[in-house]
């Protein structure tokens, strides 16, 4: 009886493995939260590298650009700050709006207003300073149908201008997002 169990138990856990593989490889259309998790499970090695980096002032109140979105991966990415020199104060409060569109063929299809960190990844072992930190995330593809030519604008409402003295090192960055 304990061979047969085994044998079920090694089964069992080789259809297990079988499973989260072609999840993970987009064979199955499955919800992008649930592939999330296959990532953060098994994560790609090229996952967490950004779709979008770009020096992106947000103490310029007024200032928009647009970025087209090419994803990688469907997951649920995040918009956030990348600080090159690691020197962005984990006690930083973001103080400005910054309105941000994601577009579809031209069109809005999804707003939101981003008016604080959500999240940060500390520099190393030092608590003090963010390696980078998330301002919003949002899944990919968008509402579950929006999958080619979606674009991103992002316009500054209202200007952090504590922001201003990381100057270059500090850029805003799109990747896939490395929390749960």
């Amino acid at each position: 009886m304990k061979r047969r169990n085994m044998i079920s138990l090694i089964f069992t856990f080789l259809i297990l493995i079988a499973a989260i593989t072609v999840v993970a490889c987009g064979v199955v259309r499955v919800p992008v939260g649930i592939r999330h998790l296959v990532h953060l499970a098994i994560p790609p090695e090229d996952l967490y590298e950004p779709i979008v980096v770009d020096a992106f002032p947000f103490w310029e109140s007024g200032f928009s650009k647009s970025y087209p979105l090419v994803p990688k991966y469907f997951d649920i990415y995040e918009v956030g700050l990348l600080s090159a020199d690691e020197s962005l104060s984990s006690k930083e409060k973001f103080t400005g709006t910054v309105k941000v569109e994601f577009l579809w063929q031209g069109k809005t299809v999804f707003e939101y207003e981003i008016t604080s960190i959500q999240s940060g990844v500390y520099a190393g072992k030092d608590m003090t300073r963010y390696k980078k930190a998330s301002l919003m995330s949002f899944e990919l593809p968008l509402q579950g149908k929006y999958k080619k030519d979606i674009s991103m604008r992002m316009t500054v409402l209202k200007a952090d201008q504590n922001l201003k003295k990381y100057g270059d090192s500090l850029q805003m960055y799109i990747a896939v997002s490395s929390s749960p």
